[in-house]
């Protein structure tokens, strides 16, 4: 397989992979709803979320936190290693460096990081014939 075929398969897989810490909160959101639904339904006398609920609630987060990691290292090796750099990609990881800005105080810092190197690096994400 050759290496733009290749780069291009990563960073596809980091771009939906990128989105798993969203879906671990909505996830959360929804189970922590049910839970004061509960609580709201049984009255005050039993204001205690369930710990297993608690528990799911933590393991959704923390799994869509390390499949984020995991598509910023395909998004590493697609880009540094391979070197697939183009246009749609240089957009799209400047959509989510803007996006980790409002993620204070370790996304602020990845997002600006981010922003600074892909504007210093913008030319070499010049819009070529493999784009298409």
């Amino acid at each position: 397989m050759k290496k733009q075929t290749t780069g291009r398969y990563l960073a596809i897989l980091g771009l939906l992979l990128f989105w798993a810490p969203l879906w671990g909160v909505v996830e959360t959101y929804l189970l922590m709803a049910s839970s004061f639904q509960e609580i709201t339904l049984f009255g005050p006398n039993e204001p205690k979320i369930p710990q297993d609920e608690l528990r799911a609630a933590t393991i959704n987060i923390i799994q869509g936190s390390l499949l984020s990691l995991v598509a910023i290292i395909l998004f590493v090796v697609s880009v540094v290693f391979l070197k697939y750099r183009t246009g749609w990609l240089f957009w799209v990881l400047i959509f989510y460096s803007t996006i980790l800005l409002l993620l204070f105080p370790i996304g602020t810092v990845t997002g600006i990081i981010g922003l600074v190197l892909l504007i210093v690096n913008r030319k070499k994400f010049a819009t070529s014939s493999i784009d298409s």
